[in-house]
């Protein structure tokens, strides 16, 4: 069974954020067969942020289109988790490994450990690798720092 067959939520397909040109203005019919996108499409962009020029016909500025695509970008590409924070996939949301309950089993490779933690509002598991330098360094912030603060 392949991906696209399978029911349930689709792929989200990211634009190039340089696909218009920056000095060019497109109306919604341009945007439409530019992206080759449903107007449906269309009108979920401008309500998460797609700026255009109110007029009839509706245009959009090819500079516009290519910052809504880099920040949508961004959004996707998230930010680096802390040095010892771990996410959870069930919550979406990043915990300390500082505090709580945690379990550190030996990894594939020598020097390397994986980092458990139990998320507290789902229960799910979250694991992080870690070399052997980084877990002495967690056990011993573990025991003189035992509070919510991650050392960043």
């Amino acid at each position: 069974m392949t991906a696209t067959s399978t029911p349930g939520k689709k792929r989200r397909n990211l634009q190039s954020d340089r696909k218009a040109r920056v000095h060019q203005l497109y109306s919604s019919d341009d945007v439409i067969k530019l992206y080759e996108i449903s107007r449906n499409t269309l009108t979920n962009w401008i309500a998460d942020g797609l700026s255009f020029i109110d007029a009839e016909p509706r245009l959009f500025r090819g500079s516009d289109l290519n910052a809504f695509h880099g920040r949508r970008r961004d959004k996707a590409a998230g930010y680096p988790l802390g040095q010892f924070l771990v996410n959870c996939f069930a919550c979406k949301r990043s915990h300390s490994l500082l505090d709580g309950e945690i379990s550190i089993s030996p990894g594939r490779t020598g020097g390397i450990f994986r980092v458990s933690r139990t998320c507290p509002d789902t229960g799910a598991r979250a694991n992080r690798y870690v070399c052997s330098k980084e877990l002495e360094t967690l056990q011993r912030l573990r025991e003189a720092n035992p509070g919510l603060q991650t050392p960043d």
